[in-house]
């Protein structure tokens, strides 16, 4: 659908662009990474013609939309093709919320008064606001309903391709996770193509179908989001896992410590205080085949942390994952072998949640998450996507063959009015019996 080849930009003598190459389907959702200052929204300005290439051109469906020799003219009229929220929203401030989303349609169509508040409507619903939404001002807005607005928007031109310039930057981690579901459901419901500038990359995990990654102006990484997290290029590496503090320092492929490496999760983990765990301490808090907290250094962290959801007012949920045919492994291929696939089940989810949520070896086939400050209409949704990519990956015997885990999720969330550790994991287990009683895996909601 969208096609960018060998794009080359420079800002005087420094390089932006260095020979670029993208494409994105369809109905995807394309998330590019990278540092500040990488050229990820240089790339959207190139598709919306905000600016030309030195090199390279973009095509939308066949047809050239953006090269060196494009016209003006042409680039207005490549333009309605697009739509673009852009950092912090850039709304008109004296303007109410509706005469912003009403502002391209009086500028660029032919429709009428009636035609035009009814559109504006229409776009509200869109992005889960109300009709009455629109006479407030963008001064009374907090920052996600501002990337609401700025959304809809852009929606009224019945965009093909969405762009999105750092959507959730600034936002909370709830509010975060709502714009990360409201650009889904604009996939799922209107078939929406989207390309989504990111720093977010839990935002990257949960929405992204295919993932770019810029460094020195050139795609180093172009993949899935279980592909990234399997990436062994240590630059990768540092940058997904500096999203989560487990920051490494690496100078080479060849001083580049193995990933998710036991000792080194122990001595990140031994930085939590909600742990309690020490040096000395470690051998008995910690799980020696995972690394990650036993069950009752992670019991403890959950008693502090639903204190500090009551006295804060907000949700905690935890998520119990069980391995599906765990036993029946161990007497196939070996005891040694299952303690590597739990291993590396732990690393996934890890490597997926924040810096704020836990990890820890529940028990010897299921492994427990802590996830603070989470919104509870959406939170199962964001779990069953961790599980099912959990298991995108398969798994390679000793033998030679690929093996795909069964893995179920019950949740328990704590709600407005909190709850104790005892009630979370008596309703979390429930939850998981009744996943796990489906064979192909689940997440279930006590």
């Amino acid at each position: 659908m969208l096609i960018i080849e060998h794009l080359k930009k420079r800002f005087g003598q420094q390089v932006v662009l260095d020979d670029i190459n993208v494409e994105v389907h369809k109905g995807e959702i394309l998330c590019i990474i990278g540092q500040s200052g990488g050229g990820k929204s240089v790339i959207l300005r190139h598709i919306i013609g905000l600016i030309l290439p030195d090199g390279g051109r973009i095509t939308f469906n066949g047809e050239e939309i953006c090269s060196p020799t494009t016209k003006p003219q042409e680039l207005i009229r490549t333009r309605h093709h697009f739509g673009m929220l852009f950092q912090q929203s850039a709304l008109f401030d004296s303007k109410t919320v509706g005469e912003n989303i009403c502002f391209p349609l009086r500028e660029r169509t032919t429709l009428s008064e009636h035609e035009i508040y009814a559109t504006m409507v229409d776009a509200l619903e869109k992005v889960g606001l109300q009709e009455a939404f629109q006479h407030k001002m963008p001064s009374e807005l907090s920052g996600g309903m501002k990337s609401r607005v700025g959304l809809a928007r852009a929606l009224v031109m019945k965009p093909a391709v969405m762009l999105y310039d750092e959507p959730t930057s600034a936002l909370d981690p709830i509010m975060t996770d709502k714009i990360n579901d409201l650009i889904l459901s604009l996939r799922d419901k209107l078939s929406m193509t989207s390309i989504v500038v990111t720093h977010d990359m839990a935002s990257a995990y949960k929405i992204a179908d295919q993932i770019a990654m810029l460094y020195e102006g050139k795609v180093i990484f172009y993949g899935t989001p279980a592909e990234i997290r399997a990436s062994r290029n240590p630059y990768i590496q540092q940058f997904i896992r500096g999203q989560r503090k487990l920051h490494y320092a690496v100078e080479d492929e060849n001083t580049y410590l193995k990933q998710f490496n036991v000792t080194e999760i122990r001595q990140k983990l031994m930085s939590d205080r909600r742990l309690g765990i020490t040096h000395a301490a470690a051998p008995a808090t910690l799980d020696a085949d995972t690394g990650l907290p036993l069950r009752e250094p992670f019991y403890a962290a959950c008693v502090d942390e639903l204190k500090n959801a009551a006295a804060g007012g907000y949700t905690v949920a935890l998520v119990l994952c069980r391995i599906g045919s765990l036993d029946g492994l161990k007497l196939t291929l070996g005891d040694d072998f299952c303690k590597k696939i739990i291993a590396e089940v732990g690393r996934r989810f890890l490597t997926t949640i924040r810096g704020n949520d836990l990890a820890a070896r529940f028990d010897s086939d299921t492994i427990a998450l802590m996830l603070t400050k989470v919104d509870g209409e959406t939170i199962v949704r964001g779990v069953d996507r961790m599980r099912s990519e959990s298991c995108e990956q398969p798994f390679t015997s000793p033998a030679g063959q690929d093996l795909s885990l069964i893995i179920s999720c019950g949740v328990a969330i704590s709600g407005k009015h909190g709850a104790t550790a005892e009630v979370l994991i008596e309703n979390a287990t429930s939850a998981l019996d009744r996943a796990s009683a489906h064979d192909g895996g689940k997440t279930v909601s006590a």
